[in-house]
C-alpha cells in the first residue's frame, strides 16, 4: 500500500475532513501500489468471467484472498486515517468498530440495474477505491449531492429520510435534475488506485451506468453506523 496515510498528528485526517466539507469529497492520489492494483483487477476480471460477464458483488473479505482488499480493513494506517476523519467531522472520538466492505463489479445487462439509484449510506464515512474504470463509452462517474441531511438523532429519523428517497417519484425527480445538469450534483470521474472519501450518510449519491461490454469495479468501505445500537433497527431486522 501507499503509506501516505500515516498521520500521527492527525493533520492529514483534518485536511481531508475539511476538503469533504468544502468540496463534497476528498481524494488521495495513487493510494494503491500498481502491482496490488493489477492483482485486484485480475481478480475482478476472473470473477465477472466466471459469472458469464454479468454483475457480481462481494461483501466482506472472505472471498478476496490474494488481493490487497482482503487486508485493507485491518491496515493500521488506513484504520487510523478513517477514524481521524470521522473524529474531526463529528467532534468526538471515533468508535472502535470495523468496516462494512463491498466490492461491486458492474458489467453486462446488470450494470444499468445497479446504477442511477440515489441513496444514503447507513454509515457516516464512505471510502471508495476504483479498481477498474471503463476506458471508453460511459465511465460510470460517481454522482454526489453533498450534505443534503445531518446526522439523525434516531434510527427512525434516518429511516424516514431513506423512505422519502427510495421511491419512484423521488428517484425520477433526482434523475431529471441529473439529466438537466444540476450544478449541485458533483460528477466525479474516478481513477483506479485513488482513494476517495465522502460523507455517505449525509450525501445522496449514486453512479452512472457503464456500457454492457465494459467493467466498472469499485471497493467501498463504510465506517461507523450511528444507529448501530438502535433497538428499533434490531427489531426491524429480526422481522
Amino acid at each position: 500500500m501507499n503509506f501516505v496515510s500515516r498521520d500521527p498528528s492527525g493533520t492529514l485526517a483534518g485536511a481531508l475532513a475539511a476538503q469533504i466539507d468544502a468540496n463534497g469529497y476528498a481524494v488521495i492520489e495513487d493510494y494503491v501500489a500498481p502491482d496490488e492494483l493489477r492483482g485486484a483487477q485480475a481478480f475482478v476480471a476472473d470473477a465477472i468471467a466466471a459469472n458469464g460477464g454479468e454483475y457480481v458483488g462481494f461483501t466482506g473479505t472472505e472471498r478476496l484472498g490474494g488481493t490487497f482488499l482482503a487486508d485493507l480493513p485491518e491496515d493500521p494506517d488506513f484504520v487510523a486515517l478513517c477514524r481521524g476523519i470521522y473524529a474531526r467531522a463529528v467532534g468526538k472520538p471515533a468508535p472502535e468498530v470495523g468496516f462494512y466492505q463491498i466490492l461491486r463489479c458492474l458489467s453486462g445487462r446488470g450494470a444499468r440495474a445497479h446504477s442511477m439509484r440515489f441513496h444514503y449510506d447507513s454509515y457516516v464515512l464512505t471510502a471508495l477505491i476504483p479498481i477498474v474504470v471503463p476506458e471508453r463509452g460511459s465511465p460510470g462517474r460517481l454522482i454526489i449531492l453533498p450534505s443534503t441531511r445531518g446526522l439523525r438523532r434516531t434510527y427512525l429519523g434516518n429511516l424516514v429520510d431513506k423512505v422519502l428517497v427510495d421511491n419512484r417519484l423521488a428517484q425520477a425527480l433526482l434523475n431529471v435534475a441529473y439529466r438537466r445538469g444540476s450544478r449541485r450534483m458533483i460528477r466525479l470521474s474516478l481513477k483506479p488506485g485513488n482513494l476517495y472519501f465522502f460523507w455517505g450518510y449525509r450525501s445522496l449519491h449514486t453512479n452512472e451506468p457503464c456500457d454492457a461490454d465494459a467493467i466498472r469495479a469499485t471497493a467501498l468501505l463504510h465506517y461507523a453506523d450511528p444507529h448501530a445500537d438502535s433497538r428499533v433497527k434490531r427489531a426491524l431486522r429480526r422481522r
